[in-house]
């Protein structure tokens, strides 16, 4: 490297501090979108576990409402009652009681239900005549150990195999079972009251909420005996007692949970009234999988901008390194008239200062030789613009003069005055050597310059200045009045057209501040106008208005200026504001 080109050094130094910010760029966007993957793939999938959840809570609140309007139902109680009590019954009204209860019951088994039971003691007549009414015989004990302690709360059973009664198929359902006493013996059963509900809806449901290939969403209940799942094998075995335990007592959110060198990402989320859980078990590596693929999308797409900016960076260390050397070839042959080789200055960097320099010294040097020559040729150049500046104006007023003695000497009168006024305008603008003038003196301009413009109107603009004489010596810039009042004229009044103007000049003081404003009774402006009045760009005719604004601002502060005010059809009032000056 220590005999390597110049260039070859710039390429090198250049892409390897290229490549290190790609490296930390590829590094900071690999981490961030790697979270932000990761966050959006949980994001999803709680979107999707409360879906599930909503659906599960809806069809076990179906299945509660179809429990409770069992057992508030009065009527059951009338059908059973001789049963328990040994009474003499009428097998007339027995029947009747037994019929409506039996298309009551039929009537609750909506949506996912699927079966409406009443186990009825022993003695009643028409016990296992229908699906809807059996024999206490025939309910499994282990229904009767679930609900033991439990009063006649509906306790929810774990899945379990039912066989249809009368059809014989068989599904897999879980159950909501109420015990219903004696009313004089709480100890003994009147009855028991059974709604159930298939797993297999479930099971579809919590399938459409599991978007991973390697995770499970699943529904254990409060023994953490599972309901559904996404995926049984995957849930059969499971150990779901471990994972309910390492996820936390009743905590939602997502947190890692480790298993047999295997890390998984888990959520949980309760059910209502029902004591089941919601859990969605996911190994982290297919999280991160899922996250990558994005990742490595996003980096094969931004390879090519780094190679582009590659072959940018190549190109400026070449072109860096060719003026380098061109410089230092006219530096060496400097003395040599044919060589012509100019290096570019333009750029402001040490290579462009260095050429500028080296410019400079060239130039020197040939100024020493031409110096009395070059500096007669100024001299002579400077004098002759002095003596420009000097006739120019005289000039002017002399023409001036000499046209109103022409007029006078034809008999027109009118132009002789107008040539008069004119000079006297023309004095006034080009006088040099004040920036500052008395508001006298701008009155009398401005009427100066309405006369001359009422030869043009035929008289059809009236001034009317409304003045007090203690603010008529009050200073201000020069030229602050006249464009305001051409403005209002020329935006007013047109010289084709019939009507009159009438302009309005009135000054007071106001705290500190002088207040001049200049109304007309014209055209007026729309807002979209009054908003550009104050605005230039390339299509703005306003200029010399928006000149004196910002002259103001720049002399007083940015709380002066000019104020538009206008109407359509009624006319304009500007309102200038500047300090205060004796």
């Amino acid at each position: 490297m220590k005999n390597a080109s110049l260039k070859t050094k710039y390429v090198v130094v250049f892409l390897g501090a290229a490549m290190v910010s790609y490296a930390l760029i590829f590094a900071f966007i690999y981490a961030r979108t790697m979270r932000y993957e990761m966050s959006n793939l949980q994001h999803f999938l709680d979107n999707s576990m409360e879906q599930a959840k909503n659906f599960v809570e809806s069809e076990t609140k179906m299945v509660a409402y179809a429990s409770d309007t069992l057992y508030y139902n009065r009527d059951v109680y009338l059908v059973l009652e001789g049963c328990v009590n040994e009474t003499d019954r009428d097998p007339g009204q027995e029947y009747r009681y037994w019929s409506d209860i039996s298309d009551f019951m039929k009537s609750l088994e909506t949506g996912s239900i699927i079966n409406v039971c009443i186990y009825a003691p022993d003695n009643y007549t028409y016990k296992d005549t229908s699906r809807n009414f059996l024999s206490l015989e025939r309910l499994d004990p282990v229904f009767m150990e679930q609900m033991e302690g439990k009063g006649e709360r509906a306790v929810w059973s774990a899945p379990y195999d039912f066989t249809m009664p009368l059809t014989g198929e068989e599904k897999r359902v879980v159950s909501l079972t109420r015990r219903v006493v004696q009313q004089d013996d709480y100890s003994k059963t009147f009855c028991v009251e059974q709604v159930s509900l298939p797993v297999a809806p479930i099971n579809e449901i919590l399938e459409k909420a599991d978007s991973t290939e390697r995770g499970c969403v699943y529904l254990v209940n409060q023994d953490n005996k599972l309901i559904g799942s996404s995926r049984r094998s995957m849930a059969d075995n499971m150990d779901l007692d471990f994972f309910m335990e390492e996820s936390g007592d009743g905590e939602d959110g997502w947190r890692e949970v480790s298993k047999e060198k295997e890390i998984y990402m888990m959520n949980r989320m309760e059910l209502e009234n029902t004591g089941w859980t919601m859990a969605a078990v996911v190994p982290l590596r297919e999280l991160r999988t899922k996250s990558r693929r994005v990742c490595d999308g996003l980096i094969w797409g931004l390879l090519p901008i780094m190679g582009a900016a590659t072959c940018i960076i190549y190109f400026f260390a070449g072109s860096f390194s060719d003026r380098i050397k061109k410089l230092s070839f006219q530096m060496s042959h400097w003395r040599d008239q044919d060589v012509v080789q100019e290096v570019s200055t333009d750029p402001d960097d040490e290579v462009g200062k260095l050429g500028r320099e080296y410019k400079e010294m060239r130039r020197e040097i040939d100024e020493l030789i031409q110096q009395k020559y070059e500096s007669g040729i100024a001299i002579k150049d400077a004098e002759l613009k002095a003596l420009q500046a000097q006739i120019n104006p005289h000039f002017l007023y002399n023409t001036l003069d000499l046209i109103n003695w022409e007029a006078m000497e034809r008999d027109a009168p009118e132009i002789g005055e107008l040539v008069q006024m004119l000079a006297r305008y023309y004095k006034s603008v080009l006088r040099k050597g004040f920036d500052t003038v008395s508001l006298r003196h701008e009155i009398e301009h401005i009427v100066t310059y309405v006369k001359i413009q009422n030869f043009r109107f035929d008289g059809r603009i009236h001034l009317t200045v409304e003045i007090p004489e203690e603010l008529m010596d009050k200073k201000m810039l020069k030229l602050t009045l006249q464009p305001i009042v051409e403005n209002s004229i020329s935006h007013g009044i047109s010289a084709d057209e019939e009507g009159e103007e009438s302009i309005t000049v009135r000054a007071r003081v106001e705290e500190e501040d002088l207040i001049i404003e200049v109304e007309d009774d014209g055209k007026g402006m729309t807002k979209e106008q009054l908003e550009n009045i104050l605005k230039v760009d390339e299509n703005n005719s306003h200029y010399a208005v928006f000149n004196i604004h910002d002259r103001i601002r720049l002399k007083y502060g940015e709380g002066y200026g000019l104020r538009y005010e206008s109407t359509v059809g009624k006319g304009t009032t500007v309102t200038i504001r500047i300090k205060t000056q004796p």
